[in-house]
């Protein structure tokens, strides 16, 4: 039967040429779109990963004889910026031969001496020093590789240092090992105090990664995988009538069947060899889409084998099983097959898994959710992944429900016919739209979840003194604690900052004595301001009319962090409370922050930084205020998030629609004899036309409803369980692209309309 198989397969005339080539290019398509996404949930687990090192001195020190032997490293990580951009700093000081060598570099550098990422080194060649190498004492001795890198823009500077030097630098650790994986829970470097400092990276805790990557490899893979199914279903109608009339001549069950998968195995294989060449074509183009806020080196976009073993014998394996469910009529019995008898209709059962994901959501939103991170991706995964399969199973059901409801209400032939067409087959009727259902279905999750996260974190953007006024916070250190005050600032250095050109004022918060301060509902400790200075950066308030002093929120103000940033609010209007201390008094007390305001142009900020990090060296930098939000970690997190599922969305909107191309095609193949005969009858082509669209838009419009309610709800029980807060209702932008892939799937349908009039003419009823 393999070689019959083989023979109806590969010469049984143009019609099976002409299905062969359509079915390996729909599963190339489809197999080359599963390895890209299976590659790029790789790639966003090495990027995070590749940042490990940054993460060195946040374990306790290695015990044996082995870190006993090893000599100490100095080291210190702190952040920095540019135009916008997150650089990591790393300093180090190594105190012999056997110190341990950060990834990426040949040996450790000495005093006087750095390596740069290729980005950052780029930007050090084309940029004035006075704006960036100014920072950096001593000169480029070499680039760092691309395997300490979590992306080609990356910016990481590692500056080499004397030992003593070094050490008597605050938040400097002792280590004698890097770190080979990034923090769970707590981030970063262990200070003198036994708090931590934040990498300043833009890599989530692994812990998290697993979450969210989870949701996305199924919101990702289940399309693609319903988009291979679908292809592989390429003419089965035609091919079940082919197989019941060997049936009928004699052919045993095992015979159909063996030559129905030898078929279907030499569509997949041929297709999956050429998913394989899409994926290595459209490889390096996808490294360089920022998915994830960044883009990809190549190499991370990479297969591990089981990947390879698992696409290369799963699909045809899958085919082949799709195939022998295909012909479950034909094995019964081949009458019916040959005489077009109506397969029975679904039951109500396929409800249930539905019913039952939701449930699971349920008592996750009622119990509380579990601890740790990898017990909620135990408790959430499954969940959602009942939910998708339970649309899938349950959408036969709600298309016939639909179809019955249509046919109750048609009024004219074309709607009457289509009616009681899904309604005697409503598994094919679903078939066609499943794919844009579960595209519905995620984009509401996605876009609910965010906008729950947004309205949860809701920080602040786009004020113009975000951009024009930068802060340097000198007693900020991990956690909000408070550091010894920052010697005063002396008047040359004043004098130096408004000598920039661009510089418009300076201001100097000094440390408070005792003072609070109430800032939109919250009250913290305040420092002082001089209100002449204050006068002239007019985006950080104003003084009451006569004083000479004011109370302004100090650097431990909510964490540690801009007080304009945590109230979320513009600062401009408000008038800050008198002190009772004289101009003369207040130049005598500690120097806390340092605003300096610009006319928002990026040479004056970034020499105005340069200046102040060689001034005052302090973990984060200085940092306007809108760069402050920005590094916000949760910010940061909801960033990368957005575009996650931006790309999931998009992703999944695409596929779908080759999912309903694919589907419409392939069932006017199947169906040109009975449609050509309506014409015959004197059918018009637009009665045809509007049988296909309502064919369509019936199960899309039923199931739709269900998966978007579905969808609506599942978010409400996950962001109550694992934000603890309710779900908040999706803007206008989510309505838009629910409307949009309507339209588009819609537009689909309308593109099939010449196909129809090519394959209904008169000469197809004569040759059939």
């Amino acid at each position: 039967m393999i070689p019959l198989g083989l023979r109806l397969t590969l010469r049984g005339g143009r019609e099976a040429v002409i299905r062969l080539v359509l079915v390996m290019a729909a599963v190339g398509l489809g197999a080359g779109l599963l390895l890209a996404a299976v590659s790029g949930i790789n790639a966003a687990t090495t990027q995070n990963n590749a940042s490990a090192w940054l993460w060195t001195g946040n374990a306790d020190e290695p015990a044996g004889p082995a870190a006993a032997s090893t000599a100490r490293l100095w080291w210190h990580v702190s952040g920095d910026m540019f135009r916008g951009q997150i650089i990591a700093r790393v300093d180090v000081a190594a105190t012999g031969a056997s110190s341990p060598v950060p990834p990426g570099v040949p040996h450790d550098p000495g005093p006087g001496q750095y390596y740069a990422s290729p980005a950052l080194a780029a930007l050090l060649r084309s940029t004035p020093a006075d704006e960036l190498a100014g920072r950096y004492p001593g000169h480029l001795i070499g680039t760092i590789g691309d395997t300490a890198l979590p992306s080609p823009d990356s910016l990481v500077i590692i500056i080499g240092h004397a030992p003593a030097q070094l050490a008597r630098t605050s938040d400097t650790v002792p280590v004698t090992a890097i770190a080979t994986a990034p923090g769970n829970g707590l981030r970063g470097v262990r200070n003198p105090d036994g708090l931590f400092t934040d990498p300043p990276v833009e890599e989530a805790p692994a812990s998290s990664v697993d979450l969210v990557l989870s949701v996305v490899a199924l919101a990702i893979l289940v399309p693609v995988l319903t988009f291979i199914a679908t292809a592989t279903r390429l003419s089965a109608a035609r091919r079940e009538q082919r197989f019941a009339a060997m049936r009928l001549v004699g052919a045993t069950p095992r015979q159909v069947s063996l030559i129905a998968a030898v078929e279907s195995v030499v569509a997949a294989t041929g297709g999956v060899a050429a998913g394989f060449g899409i994926f290595f074509l459209l490889r390096v183009p996808l490294s360089a889409i920022a998915f994830t806020g960044q883009p990809f080196f190549p190499t991370q976009m990479s297969l591990s084998v089981p990947d390879i073993f698992l696409v290369a014998l799963g699909i045809p394996v899958a085919a082949a099983v799709a195939a022998r469910l295909a012909l479950r009529r034909v094995q019964i019995s081949p009458l019916d097959v040959a005489r077009r008898v109506t397969p029975r209709p679904p039951k109500a059962w396929r409800l249930v898994p539905l019913l039952a994901g939701v449930a699971e959501l349920g008592f996750f939103a009622a119990h509380g959710r579990p601890p740790s991170v990898p017990g909620q991706v135990q408790a959430f995964f499954p969940g959602f992944l009942l939910v998708v399969i339970g649309l899938i199973i349950a959408g036969p059901w709600l298309t016939m429900a639909g179809a019955r409801f249509l046919a109750r209400r048609a009024r004219r032939p074309g709607a009457l016919i289509a009616a009681r067409r899904l309604a005697d087959d409503p598994r094919a009727g679903f078939r066609a739209v499943s794919g844009l259902v579960l595209a519905l279905f995620v984009t509401t999750v996605a876009v609910a979840v965010l906008t729950t996260s947004n309205a949860k974190l809701v920080l602040s953007r786009g004020k113009a003194a975000d951009a024009n006024v930068l802060v340097d916070q000198l007693e900020q250190s991990a956690e909000g604690a408070a550091g010894p005050p920052a010697p005063i600032l002396p008047a040359t250095l004043t004098a130096r900052l408004r000598g920039i050109d661009g510089v418009t004022g300076v201001v100097e918060v000094r440390a408070g004595t005792g003072l609070t301060v109430r800032v939109f509902g919250s009250t913290g400790p305040a420092g002082l301001v001089s209100c002449a200075q204050l006068a002239s950066v007019p985006a950080l308030g104003r003084c009451p009319a006569g004083a000479q002093v004011a109370a302004f929120p100090d650097s431990s103000f909510v964490n540690g962090l801009s007080p304009i940033l945590f109230a979320r609010k513009s600062v401009q209007d408000i008038t800050w409370a008198a002190a009772d201390i004289t101009a003369q008094r207040l130049n005598a007390t500690g120097l806390d922050i340092i605003a300096v305001a610009t006319n928002g142009s990026q040479p004056a900020i970034e020499r105005a930084r340069t200046v102040l990090d060689n001034a005052y060296p302090v973990p984060d930098g200085p940092q306007t205020i809108g760069e402050l939000e920005l590094i916000a970690p949760s910010n940061t997190l909801t960033n990368a998030y957005q575009q996650l599922a931006d790309v999931v969305i998009l992703t999944s909107l695409a596929i779908a629609g080759c999912t309903l191309a694919t589907s419409i095609a392939a069932g006017l193949a199947d169906r040109k004899r009975p449609f050509s005969m309506l014409r015959l009858t004197g059918a018009r082509l637009a009665t045809l036309r509007r049988v296909v669209v309502l064919e369509s838009a019936v199960p899309l419009i039923a199931v739709a409803i269900v998966a978007i309610g579905v969808g609506f709800g599942a978010s409400a029980m996950f962001t109550s369980a694992q934000m603890q807060h309710p779900l908040v209702a999706p803007g206008a932008g989510y309505y838009l692209i629910t409307a949009a892939g309507i339209a588009a799937s819609l537009a689909v349908i309308a593109a099939t309309f010449p196909l129809l009039r090519l394959i209904t003419g008169p000469e197809v009823a004569r040759n059939e």
